[in-house]
């Protein structure tokens, strides 16, 4: 299926309109579907999140066109990408909230019908790591029950899945970056300090992208789709880290 993309003002768009006409009467019927056992098709509500300068917007316009988005772009995007692998299919609807004050004033009001987010920080800005804590924080203190349909939503027990997204990995081999993170005394943060803050967040996958040369961008969303059909090698492995039992020990 073809890549559809609207963009609105951030003045202009209603939310709660959004989740009512196009989210809720899938999560409802999938919520039935789900009691039946196994889907070969699921539609997934998709949020990214992060702090001003994570590349949130250039990582999902990179994914919708190929391309990198050069000049900053005042509004919300919404992507639709359909991914199917091993017959099974996942119907992605993405959220770019914009600006960060926007996502602390609109995602707590989503997160009922919200089915994983993409938490995304700067490789190359360390603030950034924190920045990214603080609004996960947020969204979970101040998430509320969707107004749009409080009597399914209020009874959803299922939490986000929450994919950590390393950004602008590419700045690790740029001359100009590196010279200026000597100078002024800073690190970039590795991919191993990466993985590392993704286990402290309890993320379920950490993934790094390039949005300037479309590096990774295909196989994070790629990844998504595994998380929500896991082979039956990927749930033994997941099975075995809740119950804190090594793989070689089975």
């Amino acid at each position: 299926m073809p890549a559809k993309c609207s963009r609105s003002l951030a003045i202009e768009i209603d939310w709660v309109k959004i989740i009512t006409e196009l989210f809720c009467p899938e999560l409802k019927k999938q919520k039935k579907m789900r009691m039946f056992g196994s889907q070969k098709e699921i539609t997934a509500n998709c949020l990214i999140v992060g702090g001003p300068g994570a590349g949130k917007t250039s990582l999902l316009y990179s994914y919708e066109t190929g391309k990198f988005l050069n000049t900053s772009l005042p509004s919300e995007l919404i992507v639709e990408r359909s991914i199917e692998k091993r017959g099974k299919t996942l119907n992605l609807r993405i959220l770019d909230t914009g600006p960060v004050y926007r996502i602390l004033d609109v995602a707590p009001k989503l997160m009922s019908a919200i089915d994983v987010i993409l938490l995304c920080f700067n490789v190359a800005d360390r603030g950034s790591m924190e920045t990214a804590i603080n609004v996960l924080s947020y969204i979970e203190l101040h998430s509320t029950d969707c107004e749009c349909c409080e009597s399914f939503c209020s009874t959803k027990s299922k939490v986000p899945k929450l994919v950590l997204v390393g950004t602008k990995a590419d700045l690790r081999s740029n001359q100009d970056t590196l010279f200026e993170m000597f100078d002024s005394k800073k690190t970039l943060v590795s991919r191993l300090e990466g993985q590392s803050f993704s286990e402290s967040v309890g993320a379920d996958l950490y993934h790094e992208v390039s949005a300037l040369y479309h590096d990774g961008v295909d196989e994070l969303f790629y990844e998504l789709h595994k998380l929500f059909f896991p082979s039956l090698m990927e749930r033994f492995h997941a099975f075995s880290r809740k119950i804190d039992m090594p793989f070689a020990a089975l």
